[in-house]
């Protein structure tokens, strides 16, 4: 790490799971507003590959946090209340995940006379508890309004990056990406 860069670079576990995090979401959103929308059983049959990438999202954020609770972050020359803000705005984010894979386990009950989806082709789905007078459908709903506020999340998590890298030109997102240390872009100089 220079400590000339007022940026410096988080640490590469932390980055490779940030963009594992970006790749499996993106799967995702692609599984659940392409065929899982389709006609007839296209749901059904696309709810177990729905549900193993959830699955894996769960397991990407919990060893993200997990690494993210002895990885120090970077530092940088920001203040205290912007530090702060940034923290809540990402804490929220992973809230959110987390509560839209919750509430989608929640709302799956398998209709009947049908097996029970199969996680990554093999393992059958726990079915979930009831939770007081909510039922799977109640939580079918919330997750999918939950759904729509995450995207919004993200849609300002890459606004404020691409604003940093475009228009503050301030070196933020050299500290998520994989280039050379000291090299900087052109947009940069």
């Amino acid at each position: 790490m220079n400590k000339n860069d007022p940026h410096p670079r988080w640490a590469l576990g932390v980055r490779l799971l940030h963009w594992l995090t970006v790749l499996v979401l993106a799967f995702q959103v692609i599984v659940a507003f392409g065929p899982m929308k389709g006609p007839g059983m296209s749901t059904m049959n696309w709810l177990p590959v729905h549900m193993s990438v959830g699955v894996t999202i769960l397991a990407v954020i919990v060893l993200r946090l997990g690494w993210r609770a002895f990885t120090k972050a970077p530092a940088q020359p920001y203040s205290r209340s912007w530090h702060r803000a940034r923290t809540v705005f990402h804490m929220s984010i992973y809230a959110l995940i987390l509560a839209v894979l919750i509430t989608g386990w929640l709302g799956y009950r398998p209709m009947p006379f049908m097996p029970p989806a199969r996680l990554f082709g093999d393992l059958p789905v726990p079915l979930a508890p009831s939770v007081g007078p909510l039922s799977a459908r109640a939580f079918a709903f919330i997750h999918a309004k939950l759904v729509w506020i995450l995207l919004g999340l993200i849609g300002i998590h890459v606004a404020a990056a691409l604003v940093h890298l475009a228009w503050f030109r301030d070196g933020v997102m050299r500290g998520m990406s994989f280039g050379r240390a000291g090299a900087r872009s052109a947009s940069e100089q």
